[in-house]
């Protein structure tokens, strides 16, 4: 998160009313054995209406007023045919939840078989999707432009989630995997190269380009079709990149670049293998922390009030998912129908339970001052410019009474005062620390944003308990930021000193990595030691502030009207992007289910209208270019609504038309023929 501006927290309130949830922990279940290995992936929409406020830009973020690109939680099912299995779930949201990862294990437990512990819930971090629906006061109230808890969010995403896992299970084949790791560069950056080169190692390391995890991990799937061939049901992968690349003043949902690295690989495997059934590539953000995509550098303070840069963001997102999609045909060739899976979850409040082999963390979290000040090019107005709140500065941390757990942390408000206006329970405190299993690769899903170095030293811990236990298998540990919650970030104890802004954003002090380290490594030994593990809280239970940002349910009364005809609009700026406009009333927000398809463009052909595809790519609201936003309420419970057609194709040839699909007891209506 790149702006939490918490100067402001002593003039909030909070939220007036109070939810209180409890969610029925599934009883263990019985592990079901199948005859082969099998596979199965789901792609479903998690699109909301207009009004959420989105997340990762704080104070300085809009509320939705539509989308741009989809956001989609996409599932990898997985079954070693020996009882054990696994759901990898990825979402373009700006984090995981604890809220979330436990509401959907309740749901799908007893139909398909899956333990709380072998379920993940991992977000890309976009910052452009909603953000309120954490486990907790503090972020709830900090990570988005609106404070509390919209629990009709939560509760829509996590039954969408839900179908989706129950989805992938039911549609299940027999399977074959490849696991691998590729390093890339180009992509993406380091934003915190004086604090990344505190690190042992790494001292004489200039380059912003090199100082990155380079890794792309994937793991790749193929099922049996009918006719007994073999063909992609698609991957699950990460790579370390801040989802950054659309700025704060953006105002439709979108999954930043990941998008663009997302459906290239989809699409490039439809068009090439065309499989019977719909695709899935599950990207989700590494160990990110200190990574920034590689986008040009414009100077520091004055990056946050540039325009919104679609044109940078798809060069970044479709230069990684080429990159993906090249991964994917190499790993072709080491598909295999033998597959290892483990899964083991430990639950902790960190806050109880704040030392481990010799390792302490702050028994009492606290923000740091540069948190105030903002991350390196996303820098906060105003209060950047005092050195008291920039990253690095003497100002902006302790030179003495540097013995505390909090280091030379100097906390936003002074120590006495934070608590008061942020209760230390306000903060999280429960981490599910993970392990996943797949084959050669370890998936270690955290809810906090790692850095780089923090990411290697994580997954080198985790190997290296494999390597004691004498089991030689494990090969890589791929760290997934912003997993099963979120917890702002965790830097190793060298950067956390410089108390740059991924230092000031540690809550839990300058052992947090270690910590992390240690837990993960004891958490593998076990496994190893015992099989699968499943330790949980008691109970989850949680009383949150609340807060209603979407209006009441509601189908509006009046009927579908074309507005306007199709106008094409000029790109007048270097950043921009020409398109098309069409304007129309529909039903209101909470009834035109965004999360349905809804416009597409087409063309008149010899047979009559069809979907107009260009290069193999559909023309619709699935894809990257088509725009859909709210512009204003009607009467009778309707709302105006505009689509846009960006980087529309060659007009001059040939007929389109847009088409709305229907809602309700609406039919489809159309534009006029352009």
């Amino acid at each position: 998160m790149k702006r939490l501006l918490i100067t402001a927290l002593f003039l909030l309130t909070g939220c007036s009313s109070v939810s209180h949830l409890t969610i029925q922990q599934p009883e263990a279940v019985t592990p079901r054995l199948e005859s082969t290995m099998m596979a199965g992936v789901s792609s479903v929409d998690i699109t909301p209406p207009p009004g959420l406020p989105m997340g990762g830009y704080s104070m300085m973020a809009n509320k939705g007023k539509g989308f741009r690109t989809r956001l989609k939680a996409r599932t990898v099912y997985l079954n070693d045919g020996q009882g054990k299995s696994m759901a990898l779930i990825q979402m373009d949201l700006f984090a995981g939840s604890l809220l979330l990862q436990h509401q959907v294990a309740s749901a799908v437990a007893e139909k398909t078989g899956l333990n709380p512990a072998d379920i993940a819930v991992m977000g890309t971090h976009t910052h452009s999707a909603p953000a309120n629906f954490h486990h907790n006061d503090f972020y709830n109230k900090h990570a988005s432009s609106g404070a509390g808890l919209e629990k009709r969010f939560l509760d829509f995403v996590s039954t969408r989630i839900a179908e989706g896992v129950e989805e992938a299970w039911a549609k299940r084949r027999p399977a074959k995997v490849a696991t691998g790791r590729k390093d890339i560069y180009g992509v993406n950056r380091n934003r915190s190269l004086a604090s990344y080169k505190l690190n042992a190692g790494q001292e004489n390391q200039d380059d912003v380009f090199k100082a990155v995890n380079p890794a792309l991990y994937m793991i790749r799937v193929d099922a049996q079709d009918d006719d007994g061939s073999w063909k992609p049901l698609g991957a699950f992968s990460s790579f370390s990149i801040h989802a950054t690349t659309i700025s704060a003043p953006v105002d439709v949902y979108n999954a930043d670049l990941f998008a663009y690295a997302q459906r290239e690989v989809e699409w490039n495997i439809a068009e090439k293998y065309q499989p019977q059934w719909p695709v899935i590539h599950g990207l989700t953000t590494g160990a990110h922390g200190d990574m920034a995509p590689a986008l040009p550098f414009r100077g520091d303070s004055l990056f946050a009030h540039l325009p919104v840069n679609w044109k940078e963001s798809r060069d970044v997102g479709t230069k990684l998912g080429n990159e993906a999609w090249m991964m994917f045909e190499e790993l072709g060739s080491e598909l295999s129908d033998s597959l290892i899976l483990r899964t083991a979850a430990r639950e902790i409040n960190i806050r109880e339970n704040n030392k481990v082999a010799g390792v302490d963390i702050c028994k009492d979290p606290a923000a740091g001052n540069a948190l105030a000040g903002g991350a390196f090019e996303r820098r906060t107005p105003w209060l950047a410019a005092l050195p008291i709140f920039q990253g690095g500065n003497d100002m902006a941390r302790r030179n003495w009474f540097t013995d505390s757990c909090h280091g030379r942390k100097r906390i936003l408000g002074f120590s006495a005062l934070q608590p008061i206006a942020e209760p230390k329970e306000s903060f999280p405190t429960t981490v599910l620390f993970q392990l996943l299993q797949v084959n050669d690769l370890a998936i270690l899903p955290l809810p906090f944003e790692v850095t780089a170095e923090s990411g290697r030293r994580i997954g080198e811990q985790v190997i290296a308990e494999y390597r004691r236990a004498g089991d030689s298998v494990l090969k890589h540990a791929a760290v997934i930021s912003t997993s099963n919650g979120y917890f702002g970030y965790t830097t190793t104890p060298e950067e956390y000193d410089r108390q740059n802004y991924e230092g000031g954003h540690t809550l839990y002090g300058r052992n947090m990595t270690p910590y992390i380290s240690v837990q993960l490594g004891s958490l593998a030994e076990d496994l190893l030691a015992t099989g699968n593990i499943q330790e949980l809280l008691p109970e989850w239970s949680y009383s949150l502030k609340a807060a209603d940002f979407l209006p009441e349910p509601e189908f509006g009364k009046g009927e579908r009207v074309v507005l306007s005809e199709p106008v094409y609009r000029e790109a007048r700026k270097i950043y921009q992007e020409p398109y098309i406009a069409f304007r129309w009333q529909d039903a209101g927000v909470t009834g035109i289910n965004l999360h349905e398809s809804l416009v597409s463009v087409e063309v008149k052909t010899e047979n009559g209208w069809k979907l107009l595809e260009i290069d193999s790519k559909p023309i619709s609201d699935d894809g990257y270019d088509l725009e859909v936003r709210k512009v204003a309420n009607a009467k009778n419970g309707m709302a105006i609504w505009e689509t846009r057609w960006y980087n529309p194709a060659d007009m001059k040839t040939g007929e389109y038309r847009f088409a709305i699909e229907p809602r309700g007891n609406s039919g489809r209506v159309y534009s006029k023929i352009f």
